[in-house]
This record gives structure tokens, C-alpha cells and sequence, in this order.
């Protein structure tokens, strides 16, 4: 099996962003998925699509892994939870909220505030879902207008919880946003987040994934040409990207539909 690259020298931290698709075949894929987690070297993994069976690869990867965010307050699950490096950080905060726009409880954004044991340097990720609308959910309403309309709506809670977190833990507080947005990047809820925070893909300092769409609709299909819908946004004041990446390679494509971004970054 092929995984991530070794972490690039002078990167502070890595992180991952992974939509790992509960359908069906999700049973079959838990060992592959917690594989490539083991192998990946991530620091920190904001998850997205985590029902009851994906819950599994908590246990799996307790050895390595802690799990936050994994119900909201009103007691419904949580399909993005984030997953920090029990030996490096000590969690600090954490939470998840379901959008004030959406159509189903299915999408949501959680969040995590760590501190490095050794340096005590904080730093947070906000891990969200974009909302989406598909016809499945017999709602008079289309994904290209209100779906949309939800999803600008979801960037500015995205931005509002980034603005909660600087104000109580600092101003260069590092934040990595990471998550599956629905969204391609000339759409306007991207637009909007890029107006405050860019994207890894467009500040990576050494080298960048660009020309592949990171959704590929079948686990172990190749990547179509474009552009993605999942993405790693910075404060690129206190975030200096050095890599981005959407790995393609047989067991990347295989552990979704989904395949993973991932970012090597040093911290200001």
C-alpha cells in the first residue's frame, strides 16, 4: 500500500482533512481507512460523514488518536468529529453545532481547541460539512439556489466561530478550517471564505494538488479533472503553508469517495 508522503522538513504540524462516506460498504473499508490513518502522520484529522458504524475507528486508533466533537448539545450524533494526536496536544476545548441553515441534521461543523505539551502553543481547527440538498430529501428546494444559500450561510458561521475562538485565545491564534464543503471553488460560499481566509492550495509555499476534483463517487475510482470540494483554509497570519496535497494513489481512491487533503504547515 501507497500513503502520504513523508512529512516535509520545517513543517510544525500535519493536517488532514477526510470525508469517509457511510453507505453500505463503510464496514468493509473501516481496517483500510484506519491503515491510512496509522500511516498518514497526521497531527490533527477533522472527519466528515462519521455515523454510528464509523464510530469503530475511535477504538481502532485510540492507541495513537483521541476523538472530540462526537455528539451536538441537543444529543444528535455528529458526523464531524476531529481526531488529535493523543501524545503531542492537550485538548483544551471542543464542540459542534448543527447549521442554523440546512435542510437535514446530517451536516453540521465541530470544532477543537489543542495546546502542544511540550511547547504549550495552541492552535484550533473548525471542521465542517457543507449543507446539500439532493432529491433524496423531498425538499421543495434545489441544491444551485437554496442549497447555496444555505452553504454562504454556513461559511459565515464557519468565520463567526473563528472570530469566537481568536477573541478568547488570542489573535494569532492558528486555525485550520478543514472539511468537505459541497461547494466547487468559484462558487460563492467558497469565494466568501477565501475573502478571509485562503486557501492552502493558493499560499503552499513548496508544492500543491491542483487540476483534480477531490470527490470521486465511487470508493477506488480515479479523481475527474477540475477543481475540489474539500478543502484546508489558514489565518495565513499565523499559518505558513508549505504543502498541500489530495493524494490519488489506489489506497487513497479506495478508503472513499472522498480522497483526503492534507497539509504540511509551520506555525508563526
Amino acid at each position: 500500500m501507497s500513503y502520504l508522503n513523508q512529512r516535509i522538513a520545517g513543517a510544525d504540524v500535519r493536517v488532514m482533512s477526510s470525508n469517509i462516506l457511510f453507505d453500505k460498504t463503510l464496514p468493509d473499508r473501516l481496517s483500510l481507512i484506519a491503515d491510512y490513518y496509522r500511516a498518514s502522520d497526521a497531527d490533527l484529522i477533522g472527519m466528515q460523514e462519521v455515523n454510528r458504524v464509523g464510530t469503530a475507528l475511535f477504538d481502532t486508533l485510540g492507541d495513537i488518536y483521541a476523538p472530540v466533537a462526537l455528539r451536538h448539545p441537543e444529543d444528535k450524533h455528529c458526523f464531524t468529529p476531529i481526531l488529535y494526536r493523543r501524545d503531542r496536544f492537550e485538548l483544551i476545548e471542543c464542540g459542534s453545532e448543527l447549521y442554523r441553515s440546512r435542510g437535514t441534521d446530517t451536516k453540521s461543523m465541530a470544532w477543537a481547541v489543542v495546546a502542544d505539551k511540550q511547547s504549550g502553543k495552541k492552535l484550533a481547527i473548525i471542521n465542517p460539512h457543507g449543507s446539500l440538498i439532493l432529491k433524496s430529501y423531498n425538499l421543495e428546494a434545489t441544491n444551485a439556489v437554496e442549497g447555496e444559500q444555505w452553504r454562504v450561510d454556513n461559511v459565515c458561521q464557519m468565520l463567526e466561530k473563528k472570530e469566537e475562538l481568536r477573541a478568547k485565545y488570542g489573535a494569532s491564534l492558528p486555525v485550520f478550517v478543514t472539511g468537505d464543503f459541497n461547494a466547487y471553488a468559484n462558487s460563492e460560499s467558497i469565494q466568501n471564505m477565501k475573502k478571509v481566509l485562503p486557501d492552502s492550495a493558493e499560499v503552499a509555499t513548496v508544492s500543491a494538488t491542483a487540476g483534480i476534483n477531490s470527490f470521486h463517487r465511487v470508493p477506488g475510482q480515479p479523481c475527474p479533472e477540475g477543481t475540489p470540494i474539500d478543502f484546508i483554509f489558514v489565518t495565513d497570519d499565523a499559518i505558513k503553508v508549505l504543502v498541500h496535497s489530495i493524494p490519488t494513489d489506489e489506497t487513497a481512491l479506495a478508503i472513499s469517495d472522498h480522497c483526503p487533503v492534507c497539509v504540511d504547515a509551520k506555525l508563526n
